[in-house]
């Protein structure tokens, strides 16, 4: 097999190159198929064009003669695939007659119109694309193990076990066959190129290392040798009348071009570049000028004369001789991608023309949006599809939405490669970092460009609106709740509890509320007691006065007071609708063991009706927490913890009272709080955060909803600890 395949650099034509090689070496066929001359196939004619033509969705360049060039568009798989010969003058498509196998390749001479297809295991079939009549080859007296690496002018290319190198053409009605004199017979041959000088030039490798030996095949023999020790691996040799060219690795992984004059001792080092260690380096002459580049990025061009180097394509697919010129595939900033004949100027230096465009062109443009003009991620799962049709692939597309109101961000990019030219971002309603996205206005962007750098690049401009509701816990206006916790120190912070679910072992983001705090003995989150759609707190003093701060969606307004002799109160729940008005109330037990029921009236002003007893004996308990529907039955529930360490649930009947209760299970007391957070998975369920350890190791446990009262809560998952913020100086943090 060879080294490097010498026609093609594509991924899908090497493929096919080494099935082709693994057939061909040593499986015989049962006959020869008849192949029809060009003038038989199928050709599809093409307008005449005053310009460049356009290539088929997915058409490559696979090889080149003189006045046209060989091109293949590979099914899925890699089995089907098509291959034609073009004309450069107006683009006309000769499809060409399938090899024997089916998937041999055809093989074009860089200097004439003749493109070789296989049909047997030792019969080839020399198509002339200008019109002649084919000429059919057996090249049976090289061996059934003969491989066809290359077609010059009207002789056919052959190398045999990788080892011997064989010429064979028919001139006449004979077919002549000859085996190149003066390489080494322990010769493993990689690579070889032709020039229509007449000369061929041949890489091979012997036990001293690799050498490039000039064949001359009008006397069939070695006339040339030069070793090459440093020539790099996937580097491609170029020979003509005067210089030969390659490409040589350096002691730090760069690559250098060289060149050197036919039977000439010396070399020239010309441009250094790096190659990653995985690009192939195409290497041609043309007339006084080396150029090389690298497979997926530049072509360039360095004169032999004076060392100038003059930029030629960018997007590099393939480099192919075509007479004595080149035929390059690739793209410019002002054409875009496509074919480009590369040849000398009235000055001799290199210049680009378009022969054909495969119709991706720059700057690129926008064929279709869908952006919805509103998301809300209130339930799990839910995310916002927005999505962008193209005019061409092989872009780069970023989005980037930014909360007016914050200037909070989400971004986003994705590569569109090959003929892909649709870009989907689902939004999920999150920041970058996991934090719940915040309701309000977006200002949404996109951006694409080409891939390869070339061009321009279009950005389109738009709104969204995300409304993911409201709940009881949220302090942020996301629709997502937020856990409260003050420190040692006073300060109130508080933490998005999607975040916690999403990336636990994250350095959580915390969001400032201020200090001063320190002055009141209880904090509640109270949910929405006032007009305004957003969460309150309640906060009692030491002297027990009680203080509502009404939430405005991000943060608190000044406090109102509520009225004073909250002091004779042990325990506090507040934040669910015990009465079934849809307002969430506030119940308190006092130092004699009653509970006492305070109903929401809406009002920040006077947010509580009178108190109403509700019974007694409730000093059993050290904790309360009303978490909202807990039972199923669309009323708030109460839970109370005993001294034991019991959890007990008071299931609610949505008038102020209660059923008898009813064990959760024991094992509670290891809390020191435990928060109705509210709905933190967005399953419709409420749930439960519970804090515990020591001040200087705070941890959250989170029990998720189940929806079924007789089992209310699901197996604990265990999070990291709070933050350090909250437990400075040693103090336990307070969370709610």
């Amino acid at each position: 097999m060879k080294y490097l395949s010498p026609a093609g650099r594509n991924v899908a034509v090497a493929v096919a190159v080494a099935v082709t090689l693994a057939v061909t070496a040593g499986t015989a066929m049962a006959g020869t198929p008849a192949l029809a001359a060009p003038g038989a196939a199928a050709t599809v004619a093409a307008e005449q064009q005053t310009g460049p033509f356009a290539l088929a969705s997915g058409e490559a360049l696979y090889g080149a003669g003189s006045t046209g060039f060989v091109t293949f568009v590979q099914s899925h798989g890699g089995v089907g695939t098509t291959w034609q010969w073009r004309r450069s003058a107006d683009g006309s498509a000769t499809v060409l007659p399938k090899g024997a196998p089916d998937f041999a390749n055809p093989t074009a001479a860089t200097d004439s119109d003749l493109v070789a297809v296989q049909t047997g295991v030792s019969s080839y079939r020399l198509l002339d694309m200008a019109g002649g009549a084919p000429v059919d080859i057996d090249t049976g007296a090289v061996g059934e193990r003969g491989e066809l690496w290359g077609v010059a002018r009207d002789t056919l290319v052959l190398v045999r076990d990788g080892r011997s190198l064989h010429l064979v053409s028919k001139p006449g009605s004979s077919v002549v066959h000859r085996q190149v004199q003066g390489l080494p017979a322990d010769a493993e041959i990689r690579d070889l190129r032709y020039s229509p000088s007449g000369a061929l030039l041949v890489r091979y490798k012997v036990s001293d290392g690799e050498h490039l030996a000039v064949v001359d095949l009008a006397e069939a023999k070695v006339v040339e040798d030069r070793a090459v020790p440093r020539i790099y691996h996937s580097s491609e040799i170029a020979v003509s009348a005067t210089h030969l060219a390659w490409a040589e690795s350096n002691a730090d992984g760069s690559v250098t071009l060289v060149t050197a004059l036919r039977g000439a001792a010396g070399t020239t080092r010309h441009t250094t570049f790096e190659t990653d260690g995985g690009y192939y380096v195409p290497v041609s002459l043309l007339g006084e000028w080396a150029v090389f580049g690298l497979s997926g990025k530049d072509l360039s061009a360095v004169s032999l004369k004076d060392g100038t180097t003059t930029g030629l394509l960018g997007d590099l697919r393939e480099v192919s001789a075509s007479g004595d010129d080149l035929l390059a595939q690739g793209g410019t900033a002002e054409h875009g991608k496509g074919l480009y004949r590369i040849a000398p100027d009235g000055d001799g230096r290199p210049a680009v023309t378009q022969v054909a465009t495969d119709g991706v062109r720059t700057p690129v443009s926008v064929v279709d949006e869908q952006v919805p003009a509103t998301a809300g991620f209130g339930t799990a799962g839910s995310t916002a599809e927005l999505r962008w049709k193209l005019n061409r692939g092989d872009v780069k597309v970023n989005v980037k939405l930014t909360h007016k109101a914050t200037g909070r961000t989400w971004t986003a990019v994705k590569d569109l490669l090959g003929t892909a030219t649709e870009a989907a971002f689902p939004w999920d309603g999150t920041f970058a970092n996991g934090t719940a996205a915040y309701n309000g206005a977006y200002a949404w962007e996109v951006n694409v460009s080409p891939l390869n750098g070339i061009g321009g690049s279009v950005t389109r401009n738009g709104t969204l609106q995300v409304d993911s509701g409201t709940a009881p816990h949220d302090y942020s206006d996301s629709g997502s709740p937020d856990l409260l916790v003050r420190n040692g120190s006073g300060h109130l912070a508080s933490y998005d509890v999607r975040q916690f679910l999403a990336a636990s072992d994250e350095t959580w983001e915390r969001t400032e509320r201020g200090g001063g705090w320190s002055v009141y003995d209880r904090l509640l989150s109270a949910g929405n007691l006032d007009t305004t759609p957003y969460a309150d707190l309640l906060a009692r003093d030491g002297q027990g006065v009680l203080w509502l701060y009404s939430g405005t969606g991000q943060s608190l307004a000044p406090r109102v007071r509520v009225g004073s002799g909250w002091g004779i109160y042990t325990t506090f729940a507040a934040g669910s609708d015990l009465t079934g008005d849809g307002r969430p109330d506030l119940v308190a037990t006092d130092t004699a063991g009653v509970l006492w029921l305070y109903k929401a009236t809406g009002d920040a002003a006077k947010p509580f009706e009178a108190r109403v007893r509700v019974g007694g004996g409730w000093n059993t308990y050290d904790l309360l927490t009303a978490p909202g529907d807990i039972g199923g039955a669309k009323s708030g529930d109460l839970l109370a913890r005993d001294r034991n360490g019991d959890l007990w649930q008071y299931l609610g009947k949505g008038d102020g009272t209660f059923a008898p209760r009813t064990k959760v299970g024991g094992g509670w007391g290891r809390y020191n709080r435990i928060v109705n957070i509210g709905d933190v998975d967005r399953d419709g369920r409420a749930d439960l955060i519970a804090e515990s350890g020591p001040a200087e190791a705070s941890l959250l446990t989170v029990y998720k909803g189940t929806g079924d009262w007789k089992a209310p809560f699901g197996r604990a998952t265990g999070l990291d600890t709070v933050s350090p913020y909250s437990s400075l100086y040693g103090a336990r943090p307070h969370v709610f």
